[in-house]
């Protein structure tokens, strides 16, 4: 048995985010169907993140078991051609069997855009907020000092 890691890119527009759940299609059970597909045996992945609906991701980190004896960086590729458009996987490569990617991570990166104008940019409908009202900048400052 050998693990095997995934760096997972997604559009979640369309997802109701990334674990499995039972009331919509999500990323990661668009995963887990490619992979077994692929595999030949039933898949399932751990996420590092569970994002919500509609929450998009850069560099979501994803393992799974198998046997299948595929070098590790070749996942990546072989996957890519069952998985839709707007799910993506970046790379692939095999790690312990005791990593764990919500465990064994040290940093997670999260990154929220705010564009506050009167005008909305239909370019970044899907990755921004549009704010038309003035923000409380010292407010939100305070804010991110608890996340921080």
């Amino acid at each position: 048995m050998r693990r095997i890691m995934l760096v997972v890119a997604y559009d979640g527009t369309n997802y109701c985010g990334w674990q499995v759940q039972p009331n919509g299609i999500t990323v990661q059970e668009t995963l887990n169907q490619a992979l077994s597909g692929l595999c030949g045996s039933s898949i399932q992945t751990i996420g590092a993140s569970r994002t919500d609906a509609g929450v998009h991701a850069k560099g979501n980190v994803a393992v799974f078991d198998t046997e299948m004896r595929m070098p590790a960086d070749r996942f990546c590729y072989a996957l890519n051609t069952r998985l839709p458009e707007d799910i993506k996987v970046q790379a692939s490569r095999e790690v312990p069997l005791r990593f764990h990617p919500r465990y064994t991570s040290t940093v997670k990166t999260y990154e929220y855009r705010i564009l506050n104008r009167k005008l909305p940019d239909p370019t970044r409908r899907l990755d921004t907020l549009f704010v038309y009202s003035d923000l409380d900048l010292a407010a939100m400052q305070e804010a991110a000092e608890c996340v921080i």
